[in-house]
This record gives C-alpha cells, sequence and structure tokens, in this order.
C-alpha cells in the first residue's frame, strides 16, 4: 500500500464522518475534532482488520462507529440514525467505486504509461474531489437529507440503501465463507447492481433536491407572509395604545379646564399630582426606551422590541433596556432572529407579570466579533430545571404549552453561528443568545 492509499483512506474516513454530522444537523463539532476521529478511527480499523483478517470489519465497524456518534444528537430516533448512517456509508462508497472506475478508465485514453502506483494517485485524487464535494454542499445536504426524512422517498431510499449495504459486504473481498461464495458467483452482478443503484440512488437525489427546493421557497414564502401580518398587527395595536392614550389626555385636560375656569386650587393640583405627573414620569421612561431602541437600524427587529417593550410596561414591568451601540446588521436571517427573541421576550414577560419584583432586562451589543441578545427576567419559582425546559411539551404553565423553547432550540441548532446561553440564579432567570459574525 503506497502512502496515497493511506492519505485517501484518512479523508474518505472523514468524508463519512463530515456528511454523517451534516446529515443528522450536528454542527457543535469542530473539524479540528472531525479530522482527529477520522484518524483514530483509521488508525484502530486498520489494527482490528490485520489482527482479526477479517475485511468485512471495515464496513460493520464503520456502521457502529457512525451509530455511535449519532448518539451526540439526542433528537434521533434509532432508526433515523440507522437511515444516516447507511446514507453515508453507501453514498459514499458508491460515489468513490463509480469516480475511481471513471477515472481509470479516463487514465487508459491518456498517453501516460501506467504504473503500480497510478491507481493509488487516482484513490488520492478521488478521495480529496470527494471530501472537497461534501464541505461544499453541506448546507443542501442538510436541507435535502431533513427533507428526505419527512417524505415519501424515504422509504423507498431506506430498502435502497440496505441493499447497497449487503452489495458493499459482498464486494469488499469477504473472508467468511458465505459471504466469499456469493462474493464469488455474485460478484460480477453485485459490483452491475452497485452502479444501477449509485444512478437510481442519484435519480431519487435529483428529484429530492427539485422537491426540496420548491418547499424551501414555500416555508419561505410562508414565513414572510407570517411576519408581514405580525407587523401589520403591531402597527394596528400602537395605534390603537396611542389613540388611547390621546383620548385619556384629553379626559385630563378637560378635568384640569374645569379646575382652571372655577379656579378650584385644589381641583388643579390633585388632577395634575393625581394624574398627570405619573403619566410624564411614564412618557418620559417610554421616551428614554424609545431612544435606546433607535440605536437598532432593522425596522422589523426594533418594532418587534417597541412592541414587546410597550406590552410589558402596560402590565406594570419595570422594563430596562440596554443598547449601546449601533446595530446596524444581524449576524443571523433577520426572521430567524426576530422569531427567536419574540420567544425569548414572550416566556419571559409571560412569567415576569407573575412575578414579585416585575423585573425585566433587556440588552443588546457588540463585543470580539459577537453579538449578545440577552433577556434578564425575575421568576416566581425558587428552582428552574434547565435540563428540561427545551423539551417539547415541558413547560412550568398550565395548558397546552412547551412548544415555544423547543421550537427555539431547534432554529439554535440549525443556526452554525448561533448558541442559547440559559442560567438561573433565584429569582432572575437569564437568557442569552450569542451570534458570532461570519
Amino acid at each position: 500500500m503506497y502512502v496515497y492509499d493511506m492519505v485517501a483512506i484518512v479523508l474518505i474516513a472523514i468524508s463519512h464522518v463530515i456528511l454523517y454530522i451534516q446529515v443528522i444537523r450536528y454542527n457543535r463539532l469542530p473539524y479540528t475534532m472531525v479530522i482527529a476521529l477520522s484518524i483514530v478511527f483509521t488508525i484502530l480499523l486498520g489494527i482490528v482488520v490485520t489482527v482479526t483478517g477479517y475485511p468485512e470489519f471495515n464496513i460493520i465497524i464503520l456502521l457502529l462507529f457512525l451509530l455511535s456518534l449519532g448518539l451526540i444528537q439526542d433528537k434521533l430516533t434509532f432508526m433515523q440514525n440507522l437511515y444516516f448512517a447507511l446514507v453515508s456509508m453507501v453514498s459514499i462508497t458508491l460515489v468513490k467505486m463509480v469516480l475511481l472506475d471513471f477515472g481509470m478508465k479516463l487514465f487508459m485514453l491518456t498517453p501516460f504509461n501506467l504504473y503500480l502506483w497510478t491507481s493509488s494517485v487516482i484513490h488520492l485524487i478521488v478521495s480529496i474531489v470527494i471530501v472537497i464535494s461534501i464541505v461544499l454542499w453541506c448546507k443542501p445536504i442538510q436541507k435535502l437529507a431533513q427533507f428526505i426524512v419527512d417524505s415519501p422517498l424515504y422509504y423507498v431510499s431506506y430498502v435502497l440503501l440496505a441493499a447497497g449495504l449487503i452489495i458493499e459486504l459482498i464486494l469488499t473481498m469477504p473472508s467468511t465463507n458465505l459471504l466469499a461464495t456469493l462474493h464469488q458467483k455474485y460478484g460480477e452482478i453485485s459490483y452491475i447492481a452497485a452502479i444501477v443503484l449509485f444512478f437510481v440512488l442519484l435519480l431519487i437525489l435529483l428529484i429530492s433536491w427539485h422537491l426540496t427546493k420548491e418547499k424551501i421557497l414555500e416555508e419561505h414564502q410562508e414565513h414572510l407572509d407570517k411576519e408581514l401580518l405580525d407587523y401589520v398587527e403591531k402597527l394596528e395595536f400602537m395605534h390603537d395604545e396611542l389613540a388611547s392614550f390621546r383620548h385619556d389626555y384629553m379626559n385630563v385636560l378637560l378635568a384640569l379646564e374645569e379646575g382652571v375656569r372655577t379656579k378650584n386650587l385644589t381641583q388643579i393640583e390633585q388632577v395634575y399630582y393625581d394624574v398627570i405627573a405619573p403619566t410624564s414620569k411614564l412618557i418620559n421612561n417610554r421616551e428614554l426606551d424609545i431612544v435606546k431602541l433607535s440605536r437598532v437600524n432593522i425596522p422589523e427587529v426594533k418594532s418587534v422590541l417597541s412592541v414587546k417593550v410597550v406590552t410589558s410596561q402596560q402590565q406594570q414591568v419595570k422594563v430596562m433596556v440596554d443598547i449601546p451601540q449601533t446595530i446596524e446588521t444581524i449576524a443571523m436571517p433577520v426572521v430567524t432572529f426576530i422569531r427567536a427573541i419574540s420567544i425569548l421576550l414572550d416566556n419571559a414577560i409571560e412569567e415576569t407579570v407573575r412575578s414579585k419584583d416585575k423585573m425585566l432586562q433587556v440588552a443588546f451589543f457588540e463585543m470580539e466579533e459577537r453579538q449578545y441578545f440577552i433577556v434578564r427576567n425575575s421568576c416566581r419559582h425558587k428552582a428552574i430545571d434547565l435540563q428540561q425546559i427545551y423539551k417539547k411539551l415541558y413547560s412550568s404553565k398550565e395548558g397546552n404549552r412547551g412548544y415555544g423553547l423547543f421550537s427555539l432550540k431547534r432554529m439554535i441548532d440549525k443556526t452554525d453561528n448561533a448558541t442559547l446561553e440559559t442560567t438561573f440564579v433565584a429569582p432572575y432567570f437569564t437568557q442569552t443568545l450569542i451570534l458570532k459574525k461570519q
């Protein structure tokens, strides 16, 4: 075995791991860890196969290795874990097989001499092409995998992948009697079947890709429609609040006018101290908040924050807003960001209203290529199980609840540069959304 083959084997192992963690949507494994894991796995696999003399372990142990990696994604069912492990194994092996065959035939058409190491060099080139392709297409691969799991193509491709695994076992120069007999009798047919299977899976991939694009466009349009509807509702809400405030203030002026007309100083003082002075304080506080919110130069985000602040104040919540510098951009899609902060603020307001202190703090700032959106609110609870709050249907409130934080966690998991930190130091609950600028 040439050094080209050794490097190629490591690259293929890296390809398996990268493809697998992408399709299971686990984006928190750094590439350095992926490379280290792949190298260690390749060395261990080489030792096991050499010592036992069973080349079948190449496939079996790789399958077990990927299944064990799937345990880091707690939302994955066993069948989905097995499915994605098969996707990684079968697809990469079939692609490698077809490219190696195509590369060798292409080389035979060239005027270059054929050497013993020629196939090893082609092996290395094919491995490089595969790993680069997977890295470049990480995002489309994630979306495609998610779509297939929810579509009828899932069951069809599941069967084909299982068949592909059996074909790979037959073609891997087996040492066991059964597989060796099958290899001897059906080796050529299995090879043809593998090529056919490759093109069938490729066809499914193309169909899925087309359907995925349509679904993504449809979902995107639904999001836009919903955001537009929410925005209109918020404008109506603010308009109603302004109309109500104007109506109340007119009544105050009428009461004041009566006091002035009758020269009743007691009535004037009463109106001033009981009505005007508290209103003035409220207006000043709101103006201060609006000034701070004006530092957010994204209209949609500013609108949402304004409504949440006003809503909190109407419910007698003490709101403190801290936006020390101008925010020009959001380091994630604006629609996703609005959904995330809406969930954080809605949960915080709802809990704050029921708490004793009724204190809500909101901070939004940038520091060291990161954006921080922090929501801190008072709670009525003495203890909160932070391991449970992101689970579906879990809620400390009554009724059919528990979707907000679950949905938020899913959004964060799908966003590469976003993390969410949660702390609770009684009586304050703090959520910190951190966005790394890309």
